[in-house]
């Protein structure tokens, strides 16, 4: 199947890694180490709004900065972060990816829309290496 037949659901993450905006950094990195991801999102405290996503390179740009006594919305990035319908064509969100220079596109169902899952390069890969 190629990334044109398929949709966004079929190759996402469903699980959502996330945090709030006043996680210390140093939690942030830990629980991206504990649960194996490269981006985590950020959470406004109390709702299911998204306020932006740290990445494995947020997380180095605060080391190399200086800033890992901070929280997560000190050095998150991606804010809002972009996102992808679930039902929309993997090739379109192929090209959200390349073309907007992020790692990661927040999954959205609903309406209004909700956060249901994420997909990066590497959920894309794993999705086109499958034994179909």
């Amino acid at each position: 199947m190629t990334t044109q037949a398929a949709t966004v659901a079929e190759a996402m993450r469903s699980r959502l890694p996330s945090c709030t905006l006043r996680t210390p950094v140093m939690e942030v990195a830990r629980r991206m180490q504990d649960e194996g991801v490269r981006a985590m999102i950020v959470a406004s405290a109390g709702s299911d709004l998204i306020a932006g996503v740290v990445t494995d390179l947020d997380l180095l740009r605060a080391v190399i900065e200086g800033q890992t006594e901070g929280m997560a919305s000190d050095i998150m990035t991606l804010e809002p972060p972009p996102s992808v319908g679930a039902r929309e064509p993997l090739g379109t969100a192929v090209e959200r990816l390349v073309k907007g220079g992020a790692e990661l596109l927040v999954v959205t169902d609903g309406s209004p829309p909700h956060p249901v899952g994420v997909l990066g390069y590497g959920d894309i890969a794993s999705y086109l290496a499958r034994d179909r």
